[in-house]
């Protein structure tokens, strides 16, 4: 049974049973005259965040627009899949991402040669999106969906090039995406999220100041959950970009590429610990985040601050 969860005033958390673990992805209902979803899921989640759209008393063809916070499978990998059930929906995405939504080879192929044949087969094929079902956005587009709530798009590059967050009226929330990074274990571990091939420290930065000076109430995580703690999360967020940081310089310049990967992995396994009540959840942080995140991260450290092709 799929499990959902006011989380603000007309705002439901459907868990989409990511990779089959519960409490790791989010995606959010948002309920009024014109009802949107924000991220998908992959193409396994589908059937999760169907369950959970009924179970919220919605109609799928009810469904006025979908919102890719990025493209990224774990968010939007089911966009096209789901657009089969909601007959109305149209795709909200940042213009970066949109062309690999109607084609989604290229998207394909590059998650396969950065997370392996097995993360391919839990997060299923990608359905390619119509053209006239997608929506492209570069940042600032409001879309109203009833007399006090809008949204209006965020284009917080730094995760990836195509990141997106939303900013919503009625309860003053921001969807974050990853640009936050992920927030799990009830809140006890929060890491940003630093997936090669582009992420971007800089613009990173760039965008955890745009967030903040939102003055937002609540965060929406896609990873997982809802706070009230913006400020404290946003600066937790950027004081481990900057300490990461800080860490593979030091030790790349003292010892050494090997070394440097070998610290920035150990110091992740340490901020990972209290996610280990959950065991599904710990051995996917420690498997596949931690390698993704140090990837991510030093193929951003060799190639922007010492000129070296990955």
């Amino acid at each position: 049974m799929v499990d959902i969860k006011e989380v603000a005033e007309n705002i439901i958390l459907i868990d989409d049973a990511l990779y089959s673990i519960p409490e790791w992805g989010s995606v959010y209902l948002i309920n009024e005259e014109k009802k949107a979803l924000v991220d998908t899921g992959p193409t396994t989640s589908v059937n999760a965040v169907l369950d959970g759209i009924k179970k919220a008393g919605v109609g799928p063809a009810e469904i006025d627009y979908v919102i890719a916070t990025h493209i990224h499978l774990d968010h939007a990998g089911g966009a096209g899949e789901l657009l089969k059930y909601l007959p109305q929906a149209q795709v909200i995405v940042h213009h970066k991402g949109a062309r690999h939504l109607i084609n989604p080879e290229k998207l394909m192929k590059s998650f396969a040669s950065t997370m392996g044949e097995r993360m391919v087969q839990k997060t299923g094929p990608v359905t390619p999106i119509d053209e006239e079902r997608i929506i492209p956005v570069s940042g600032d587009e409001v879309f109203k969906l009833g007399e006090r709530q809008s949204l209006r798009v965020l284009h917080t590059p730094g995760h990836a090039p195509h990141q997106i967050c939303i900013l919503e009226s009625r309860n003053n929330g921001v969807f974050s995406g990853d640009a936050i990074g992920i927030s799990v274990a009830g809140g006890k571990v929060l890491v940003p999220a630093t997936p090669p091939p582009a992420f971007d420290l800089e613009l990173s930065l760039a965008s955890l100041e745009k967030l903040t000076e939102l003055n937002a109430d609540l965060i929406y995580f896609a990873h997982f959950g809802a706070t009230d703690r913006v400020r404290e999360s946003i600066d937790i967020a950027t004081n481990k970009l900057k300490t990461w940081n800080t860490i593979i310089s030091r030790t790349f310049n003292e010892e050494g590429f090997e070394a440097a990967f070998k610290k920035i992995r150990a110091q992740l396994y340490s901020e990972l610990e209290p996610a280990r009540e959950s065991e599904s959840l710990y051995q996917y942080l420690a498997s596949g985040i931690v390698a993704m995140n140090v990837t991510g991260f030093l193929k951003y450290f060799q190639e922007k601050k010492h000129g070296l092709r990955w």
